[in-house]
């Protein structure tokens, strides 16, 4: 128990004192559960040619995946940015490996186009929204507890990104994928719940309610994502809303045909001193038969419906409310009382979100301002419509809001 104290001590400690990788393995703008980067240590002056770097990840299907490489960048002469890792997989004998060039034109902050190459395990960008590579990665080791599902890409990305003034932006990519389907490696540790097997990752499939069919294909797809943020963690205040649509068919080729849309929009607002409202809305909408099952809408759990199971809703539409009332009770502990309401389903008409059949949660939270290190928050919540329903306890380390 000593033994599995310490280490877990350890790795936490690294973690919290880890510096967040500029350029993500295993998302186009994820951080690391470890990042070491030899400029930063060293204390080097960054941006300025080839640093080593390592990145270190951990979850149910790979265990301790460890990517090293290098990076190359020259910020003021805008060469060309490089990201090149190779990783290595602790549950199996397999390994990984991601490549990136992006050049800049004009100035370093303004457009750019790039490629990147890669044979990596990835998630989908709805995952990755609702809770960072850190926090998730640092719940899996700790209490062998994700709320990601996973799957195996090989391919390329063509990107192009535009940055605009007063925090927006604009991405425009085309990916060529081949999918394949990731087992849970129910060997791999963790520091406590250890007798608690770990949950299945889900297959692929393609098709959706009695047409969905076990399938492993290649996805061709064309994403545009509008990001507008301007938001002040400091002073609780402002906007991140993004918009992103796909489209995969008979123009892309490959083996599935979906067009998806997603609207996600968050308002911070400074009530007083020490009052904060936060409000969040997110709709979705998408139509087509071969649909990739890891593109299709979840709701239930960490970062939406937190009264209810984690994706325990799907659907091809979805709509979600959330509000959050925040009362500073110290400088560092916020007390903070929360309602969301939401559905995901398939039938054929998106607007359907106003239906008797929303689900409701109600709750309370605590958060606590870890200097350094994001916050821990624990939140109390239960399903508002059911008198008989379980409270669900979510704990959340190292997290951004």
């Amino acid at each position: 128990m000593l033994r599995t104290t310490l280490i877990t001590l350890a790795v936490v400690l690294l973690t919290l004192t880890g510096l967040p990788n500029r350029v993500g393995a295993a998302t186009d703008d994820g951080d690391a559960f470890i990042s070491l980067n030899a400029a930063e240590l060293a204390g080097w002056e960054e941006g300025n040619g080839f640093m080593p770097a390592v990145d270190i990840y951990y979850n149910r299907v790979d265990g301790l995946l460890v990517y090293a490489g290098v990076e190359y960048e020259r910020y003021i002469s805008m060469h060309p940015r490089l990201v090149a890792q190779r990783g290595w997989v602790s549950a199996r004998a397999d390994n990984y490996y991601f490549i990136s060039v992006e050049q800049p034109f004009f100035s370093p902050d303004s457009f750019s186009l790039g490629v990147s190459l890669y044979n990596r395990s990835i998630w989908n960008r709805e995952d990755a929204e609702m809770i960072t590579d850190v926090e998730n990665n640092l719940l899996a080791f700790s209490f062998r507890q994700e709320f990601r599902n996973y799957f195996r890409s090989e391919g390329f990305t063509i990107f192009a990104e535009q940055e605009f003034a007063a925090g927006t932006s604009v991405r425009i990519e085309y990916a060529n994928d081949e999918l394949s389907s990731l087992d849970t490696q129910q060997h791999i540790w963790s520091s406590f719940r250890t007798k608690v097997d770990w949950e299945e990752n889900p297959r692929l499939e393609r098709g959706i309610l009695d047409d969905r069919e076990e399938y492993e294909g290649t996805l061709k797809n064309l994403t545009g994502t509008i990001t507008y943020d301007n938001h002040d963690p400091v002073e609780s205040t402002g906007w991140k809303v993004v918009l992103r649509t796909e489209y995969a068919g008979s123009a892309t080729g490959g083996d599935y045909d979906y067009r998806k849309t997603l609207l996600r929009t968050r308002r911070y607002f400074r009530l007083s001193p020490t009052q904060t409202l936060n409000m969040r809305v997110s709709w979705g909408i998408a139509n087509g038969t071969d649909f990739p099952s890891h593109k299709l809408f979840h709701l239930g759990g960490m970062g939406n419906l937190r009264g209810y199971d984690y994706n325990e809703f799907e659907g091809k539409h979805m709509f979600f409310a959330s509000v959050e009332y925040g009362v500073h009770v110290i400088e560092e502990l916020e007390l903070i009382y929360f309602a969301d309401a939401g559905r995901a389903w398939f039938g054929t008409a998106p607007t359907e979100y106003a239906s008797d059949e929303m689900n409701y949660d109600i709750g309370i939270g605590l958060r606590l301002d870890a200097p350094g290190a994001g916050d821990v928050r624990i939140d109390v919540a239960r399903p508002a419509t059911t008198e008989d329903a379980d409270i669900r306890v979510i704990l959340r380390l190292a997290a951004t809001f």
